[in-house]
């Protein structure tokens, strides 16, 4: 007997090796591990009976097996393994294990970890994380689970490792416990987490602090040297976790934000109102040698000072708290330790400004030695800036000088602490002199050494650049002139460089230019920052003026760029482009609309002549058609550019105001040029930026209502010549020339934007009747000479727009017959394409996608737009035996059985675009196609469905359409038409309702309700097997469990009238929802069947 047992062990232990390091790839050993240790859960429970197996039978025997395995193998990867699977057993399963046994688990995973000190710190995290899910479990209902604060007393007052140990397994539970990992039982897992927090967290935490004083009086005896540094490793773990704790019971993500305040509960007042509370971690950080563990000092201290403030009881203790802080932060400065290593760097930083971020300013400033706290804190981010701060911890600092200067406007209306005031406003005019000033000085030393450039990195630039425009409006007219300072001199330097620029060789004149563009674009930034942050509430014409003066300085340097542009374009690079645009953009969000800003345009017009906003939109009109022609072959400046026109085109007022401009008629009416002007169309790599310009220009366009006919047609005129060309073409020989192709692909991609935006009847009319019938030919004539090539996507997806009655803006005439000959071309389109891409055959499985599938997807979504549309009268088809519905359906069967249903389910949009086209089809169409429907598409069908149920992505299409396929089965009474489809496929209708009902039984989701309306339908057809199946699905609980699930199956089952009226589907859906909540209130899991 033993020696069988040993012979098990050492079979399992060689898998568990083989799993972890695999030698065999085509070797499956999981699935050998996971059979032969079941936990009775999913959709495969097979129990492999071998010469080696535990003879498992229930959870129960799992969790022995393993244990068994754990107390006879010291290997880790069996014990990895096995704590892994007993997570797994625990999860699925603990509800249904008797009390002994639950209290035999949680007793020996403590005893394992008591006497297996030196476990590797993988298996033993993963120990812990079986334990805290216990612990989860079991809180509410057993008192020994909740003993867990004195069980670990056991491990802290035995040996070091013992100490390290429990100080662990403390820190996994506690960061555990309110982690919803099943969502059925968050409700019980948030309650436990709140009883801990109530009756245990503070004793933990109170514990770990006196063990962290304790280690730093070096008052605890060790036996190895690393112990100690491994103690105050898992101490400061433990501290950190008690202090990041969900207090208020929300989530871990919204409770651990930056800029919230940590809701310490108020039992923990006497300890956090101690004097030496804050001071002890101040304490820890410079005593520490270990900069790892010095910087988790200082993520425990970002905590402790976002502590929210009704926490003490009076102002001085509040203020005390204050003190320590200011005062520990100061010294940290002041000394320097520690601040050399870039993580203890950042971590500092982030402790200043969550500081400041949770602490009004009123608590700070009112202070004994706050001006000398704060400039030091000013000095720190004054030399932070000149030397060694990367761009996340400047971000931080300027938080932090940016939370400072949203506070002073209370005291400023109030007229409180006036000298404070005016230092923080002589320090916020130094710091953005500083910020900026360094950047621009550091410009030659990037250039010369090729290091990293901010200015590569946009959105993180952007998001400094942000906070500096907050900090500058502190102080807004000394800090632009600080901007004016650093500003001058470089256009000064750059004005002597241009008239010797003609003497210097091309590589020094390369090199010099880079380093004036690289400079003026950190320049532009900042004074798009200024610009973008002026305040909507409160504004002076004195700033509005300074703001006129940096505008005019940019457009000086915007014109000197053009210039340089025209006649050294080959060495301009698109930087100093890039932060104009986002000039413009602040200039959008701050003053188009804005009626009462007139003194921002005075400077402007006296040097260009600008005075209004319309003058100044102008003026970007021509700067982005002027980038559109310059950066043709630069795919991040079009895009930039664009996105600029299209925020300019974005809501009511600066649409309208931008579509009068001259610039704008002048575009609307050379929107197509050839030659140099707009070549960026002409590029094949611009294509997503050629959609996104015609769609602007739509929306241009029909912003205009008066005369929207006229200056439609006249819009068109170069889509009409262009298409005139095309017509021409006789053969489809003629339309496969390269020139041709081009021609075809450009055209419809530019009209599948320009009719993407159009939301409305009037207008979409207005492209209808243009577009239709007399260009149609062309485009069915491109689609035959392209397919199956991808290019041919371009004319698909056009008409997939075309076909798409969104916001019913194809809403036609009831006496209108383009329904009928749309859809009469849709099934063209389907016919056309799909002859020649069915036949067409891939080898490359990388491929297979944009080759074939990408095309047979757009064609699902045409089909399932005109089903869905509501403006083709599908009867008529039917009526009068037109033959185009049966050939569009004969092409979608034949796009089925020509797609394997793994590689329907394999691309998300081909998924999708088939199941939004099966639930249209199956909505109404299903019934007319009954008669030609083949056996096997039906099969398919059904197939299809089955597996949509288990796809989050098209659950509800799936339902839907497994729903409308069995109603109409059940109606159909005489000729029984669906129920002969199925003669020969017996299995699949009580397949699919094990399916659904398994789903709805042992599947954790939240979808009942969608999954119930197939069920009722599947249960009215296979009534007799819905019986069968019940019973059997009874018969697989254990035993204590089945007289409840009998009667909960019972109440499912018959408590509906079983029609197939709307009362009764309703009805049992309810029913489904309480059978699940009863399940979870009684924490029943059931085994599949």
């Amino acid at each position: 007997m033993a020696q069988q047992q040993d012979e098990r062990i050492s079979y399992f232990t060689s898998l568990c090796e083989q799993l972890y390091n695999p030698k065999s790839p085509g070797h499956n050993v999981q699935s050998i591990l996971e059979a032969s240790f079941p936990i009775f859960s999913g959709p495969s429970n097979a129990v492999i009976e071998h010469g080696y197996s535990f003879g498992i039978h229930s959870p129960t025997d799992t969790a022995n097996a393993l244990k068994i395995m754990l107390e006879n193998s010291p290997n880790p990867y069996v014990q990895m393994f096995c704590f892994s699977r007993l997570k797994q057993l625990v999860t699925s399963q603990f509800t249904i294990f008797d009390q002994e046994t639950k209290l035999q688990l949680r007793t020996f995973l403590l005893e394992y970890a008591y006497l297996h000190p030196d476990l590797q710190p993988f298996v033993m995290r993963q120990l812990s994380s079986v334990l805290a899910l216990c612990i989860k479990f079991g809180w509410l209902d057993l008192k020994e689970y909740r003993d867990i604060g004195k069980d670990i007393n056991q491990f802290i007052q035995a040996s070091s490792e013992h100490r390290i140990v429990g100080l662990q397994i403390l820190s996994v539970v506690i960061q555990d416990i309110h982690l919803v990992t099943i969502p059925k039982y968050a409700a019980k897992f948030r309650k436990a987490a709140a009883e801990l927090r109530d009756t245990q967290l503070f004793t933990i935490f109170e514990d770990a602090f006196n063990l962290l004083k304790s280690l730093l009086s070096r008052s605890i005896p060790f036996d190895k040297p690393d112990q100690e540094n491994r103690t105050i490793d898992a101490t400061l773990n433990l501290i950190l976790r008690c202090l990041s704790f969900d207090f208020a019971g929300t989530s871990l993500d919204e409770s651990g934000e930056e800029v919230g305040m940590i809701q310490i509960p108020s039992t923990w007042r006497t300890l956090y109102e101690t004097q030496d509370f804050v001071s002890t971690f101040f304490k820890a950080y410079h005593q520490f040698t270990d900069i790892q563990l010095c910087k988790k000092v200082l993520e425990c201290l970002v905590y402790i000072s976002a502590t929210r403030r009704a926490l003490f009881d009076t102002d001085e203790t509040r203020t005390a708290f204050i003190n320590s802080i200011t005062a520990g932060t100061k010294d940290i400065i002041v000394t320097c330790y520690g601040l050399t290593d870039s993580d203890c760097y950042n971590a500092f930083c982030r402790l200043l400004a969550r500081f400041r971020a949770v602490s009004p300013l009123s608590d700070i400033m009112e202070r004994p030695g706050y001006i000398e706290w704060i400039e030091t804190i000013a000095h720190f981010t004054h030399d932070a800036f000149l030397t060694t701060a990367t761009m996340a911890a400047s971000v931080h600092l300027l938080g932090f000088w940016a939370k400072i200067v949203q506070s002073m406007s209370y005291y400023s209306r109030s007229n409180k602490g006036g000298s404070v005031m005016e230092k923080l406003e002589d320090i916020s005019v130094d710091l953005c002199r500083t910020f900026i000033g360094h950047y621009i000085g550091a410009v030659p030393n990037m250039v010369e050494q090729m290091l990293d450039d901010p200015l590569d990195d946009e959105e993180n630039l952007i998001d400094s650049m942000n906070l500096l425009g907050q900090i500058a409006r502190c102080k807004y007219i000394k800090s632009s002139e600080a901007l004016f300072e650093i500003f001058n001199p470089v256009t000064t330097q750059f004005e002597e460089w241009i008239h010797q620029a003609s003497m210097m060789n091309e590589e020094d004149l390369q090199e010099t230019l880079e380093l004036f563009e690289n400079k003026f674009a950190w320049l532009v930034y900042a004074t798009a920052a200024y610009l973008g942050n002026r305040p909507s509430y409160s504004n002076s014409e004195e700033c509005d003026t300074v703001d006129g003066e940096l505008i005019t300085k940019v457009i000086q340097l915007m014109h000197v760029n053009q210039s340089l542009q025209q006649g050294l374009s080959a060495v301009v690079t698109p930087k100093l482009d890039a932060s104009l645009v986002y000039f413009f953009l602040q200039y959008r969000k701050s003053y188009v609309g804005e009626t009462n800003a007139k003194a921002v345009y005075k400077k402007p017009m006296q040097m260009f002549g600008i005075e209004n906003q319309d003058d100044m939109l102008n003026l970007i009109m021509r700067k982005i058609m002027s980038n559109l022609q310059v950066w043709q072959d630069n795919i991040e400046m079009i895009r930039k550019s664009l996105s600029l026109l299209n925020e300019l085109a974005s809501g009511y007022s600066p649409l309208r105001a931008v579509r009068k401009l001259e610039t704008t008629a002048a575009l609307m009416q050379n929107h197509y040029m050839s030659g140099n002007n707009f070549s960026f169309l002409n590029h094949e790599k611009h294509r997503q930026s050629r959609s996104l310009y015609y769609q602007i220009l739509s929306k241009l366009l029909f912003a205009e209502e008066d005369d929207a006919d006229v200056a439609f047609y006249e819009f068109m005129k170069p889509f009409e010549q262009r298409l005139d060309e095309l017509s021409t073409l006789v053969t489809i020989e003629d339309f496969q020339q390269p020139q041709a192709q081009r021609a075809i692909q450009d055209i419809f991609r530019d009209l599948r934007g320009f009719l993407k935006p159009i939301s409305n009847r009037k207008n979409y009319q207005l492209f209808f009747n243009w577009f239709y019938p007399k260009y149609m030919t062309i485009l069915l004539r491109g689609l035959e000479a392209l397919s199956p090539d991808p290019s041919a996507h371009i004319l698909l997806k056009f008409f997939e727009e075309f076909v798409h009655n969104r916001n019913q803006r194809l809403n036609l005439d009831v006496s209108s017959p383009n329904g009928i000959l749309l859809f009469r071309n849709a099934s063209q389109v389907l016919n056309s394409y799909g002859q020649r891409v069915i036949g067409h055959q891939i080898n490359d499985e990388n491929q297979k996608y944009s080759l074939k599938y990408k095309g047979i997807a757009i064609c699902f979504n045409i089909l399932s737009r005109c089903l869905g549309g509501k403006y083709i009268n599908f009867g008529v088809f039917w009526l009068y035996q037109d033959k185009a519905i049966e050939d569009a359906f004969n092409m979608m069967f034949r796009f089925m059985l020509n797609t394997p249903l793994d590689d329907i389910m394999n691309f998300p949009k081909l998924t999708t675009a088939f199941f939004m086209m099966l639930e249209e089809f199956t909505k109404e169409q299903i019934a007319f196609t009954a008669r030609i429907l083949p056996s096997e598409v039906f099969l398919y069908l059904l197939e299809a469905c089955e597996q949509g149920l288990g796809s989050t992505l098209v659950l509800k299409h799936a339902c839907s359409a497994i729903t409308s396929i069995c109603t109409f089965a059940i109606q159909d009474k005489e000729e029984k038409l669906f129920m002969n489809l199925l003669t020969p496929f017996p299995h699949v209708l009580p397949r699919l309702l094990t399916t659904v009902f398994g789903f709805i039984l042992f599947d954790d989701n939240n979808d009942q309700w969608q999954l119930s309306r197939p069920l009722y339908t599947l249960v009215l057809l296979q009534r007799d097997f819905a019986s069968k199946y019940t019973n059997q699905v009874i018969l697989q609980q254990l035993p204590e469990r089945r007289e409840f699930v009998t009667k909960a199956l019972s109440n499912l089952m018959n408590g509906s009238g079983w029609t197939l009226s709307t009362k009764d589907r309703e009805r049992f859906s309810q029913q489904v929802a309480t059978l699940k909540r009863e399940l979870n209130n009684n924490q029943v899991v059931l085994v599949p069947s």
